[in-house]
């Protein structure tokens, strides 16, 4: 019964929703129900990504400290299994399912033609 009082006090959630107060690359400054400085920011193997201020950020917590896990991603109109990468000033590039790669308005196939957005042949 005393260990049901004593454990039984302020729980802390793993995960939380906040948003990013100062960018960066590996470490940035967020603020979610405290402000947290020094969070840890992870991504898939090989990814880089600077945070800009204002993204909404997952925090995980943990033992050794706040872990960013990602931003929120953006309505894209992606089919399923395709991949997007967007910069905040405006460049694109997608993964398409049919193999094609398209970068700023181009497709790229898979025999290595290249085609501008009305799907005619350039290169």
């Amino acid at each position: 019964m005393w260990l049901s009082r004593r454990f039984g006090g302020v729980q802390q959630t793993a995960a939380e929703k906040g948003t990013v107060s100062v960018g960066g690359n590996a470490v940035l400054k967020t603020v979610s129900t405290v402000q947290s400085e020094e969070v840890q920011n992870y991504a898939p193997y090989g990814y880089s990504a600077y945070a800009p201020d204002g993204e909404e950020i997952l925090i995980i917590n943990s033992t050794g400290g706040a872990a960013g896990a990602g931003t929120r991603m953006k309505q894209d109109l992606l089919q399923a299994g395709e991949i997007s990468i967007t910069s905040a000033g405006g460049a694109k590039i997608t993964l398409k399912n049919n193999g094609d790669i398209e970068l700023n308005g181009l497709a790229v196939t898979l025999k290595g033609e290249i085609k501008n957005s009305e799907g005619e042949i350039v290169l």
